[in-house]
């Protein structure tokens, strides 16, 4: 592995762990469908990016034993956390009806 590659990697990481740092604590104050879905696409965001990490360095792989043409996985670490904002997003719509 190279600079070129350790560096977005990290920059990754550490702005991923700056936003999931205070979405641990947003988490025990709020009980809004619409926060909690933010949080964990915060969460998720930065479970995938120290996965990328460990891929990177090579302790870990993306292939899973059952589905080895499909990166199952992968799909999901880089989809979830959008899908979980859109969530947020759209739980945050449902309960305030003013627009």
């Amino acid at each position: 592995m190279n600079d070129r590659e350790v560096f977005p990697l990290l920059i990754r990481l550490i702005c991923t762990f700056i936003a999931a740092f205070p979405a641990v604590a947003l988490w025990s104050r709020t009980r809004s469908a619409s926060w909690i879905f933010v949080v964990l696409g915060a969460l998720l965001a930065f479970v995938d990016a120290l996965y990328a990490v460990l891929v990177a360095v090579g302790f870990v792989t993306y292939s899973l034993p059952i589905l080895t043409n499909f990166p199952l996985l992968e799909s999901v670490l880089a989809g979830g956390p959008f899908l979980f904002l859109a969530l947020g997003f759209f739980f945050y719509l449902g309960q305030n009806r003013r627009y």
